[in-house]
This record gives structure tokens, C-alpha cells and sequence, in this order.
């Protein structure tokens, strides 16, 4: 379930960012007016003003998350069962190049219980009895 929500929340703001400067002109030339028209030009005047914050972190954020995947190396992810079996860790591994052309190595990980696992996960761990199961991460379109 927990997927299913990042990967809708990640699907709202790529289509937000992708259509950000229609979404800015439809509401600048249009609702922007509109609560003006209703509610006076103090709350229009504040609109406006709210959504040119929300255009600078837009702008920040794309620039962000540019420069972050020209800057990725490699990724993958990385479920493996801990001791016992009863317990599973996520781990993300990525390389990362520094301004000097240096590479560094990122590593993070949490505990999931077994019901968050995606099912062809859980299937691999039944089926295949792994011990862990990778997937490499597409970082570059």
C-alpha cells in the first residue's frame, strides 16, 4: 500500500512540475481574477504572492533534482532479510560524483515488515528462498 501512495505522489508532482508554467498562467490570468472578483484584491494580492513562493521552490526543486541525477552514478535497491528471517531491510545504495570527479558512496536503510515488501519481492523470498533481492535503479532518462 505504501507504494502505491509514493508512487501516486510521485506521478501528481511530475505532472505538476512538467506543467508548472501552464498551471502558473492559467492561474495568474484566471483565478487569480476570479478572487478578485469575489473576494476583493487584498486575498487576490495574496494568491499571487503565494504562488510565486510556490514558483521559486518549483524552480528550486527541478534545479535540485537535476543536478542530483546528473550527479548519480549508480544506484540500486537492496531487500534482504535480517537474522531469523522474521524481519526485512530496505537499503538504498547509491554513487554519487563530487565537483572534483570524486565518486561517494551513499548508503541508507530502514526495517520493513514483511506486509510492505513489494509482492514480487516477497515472492522472490518464497520462491527462489533468497536471502536478498536487488534491483537496479534507472537514474538517467
Amino acid at each position: 500500500m505504501e507504494w502505491v501512495v509514493i508512487a501516486a505522489a510521485g506521478l501528481v508532482i511530475g505532472l505538476t512540475i512538467a506543467f508548472w508554467q501552464k498551471i502558473v498562467a492559467w492561474a495568474n490570468n484566471v483565478l487569480a481574477g476570479w478572487l478578485g472578483d469575489l473576494f476583493g484584491n487584498e486575498l487576490r494580492e495574496a494568491f499571487l504572492m503565494l504562488l510565486a513562493a510556490g514558483d521559486r521552490f518549483i524552480v528550486i526543486a527541478t534545479r535540485t533534482a537535476q543536478r542530483l541525477q546528473e550527479r548519480i552514478v549508480h544506484a540500486r535497491l537492496i531487500l534482504r532479510r535480517l537474522e531469523g528471517g522474521q524481519q526485512h531491510e530496505r537499503v538504498l545504495q547509491a554513487d554519487l560524483r563530487k565537483d572534483d570527479g570524486a565518486l561517494v558512496h551513499l548508503e541508507a536503510a530502514e526495517v520493513v515488515p514483511w506486509h510492505d515488501l513489494p509482492d514480487e519481492v516477497r515472492e522472490k523470498f518464497i520462491r527462489r528462498q533468497a536471502d536478498a533481492v536487488e534491483l537496479e535503479l534507472k537514474v538517467k532518462g
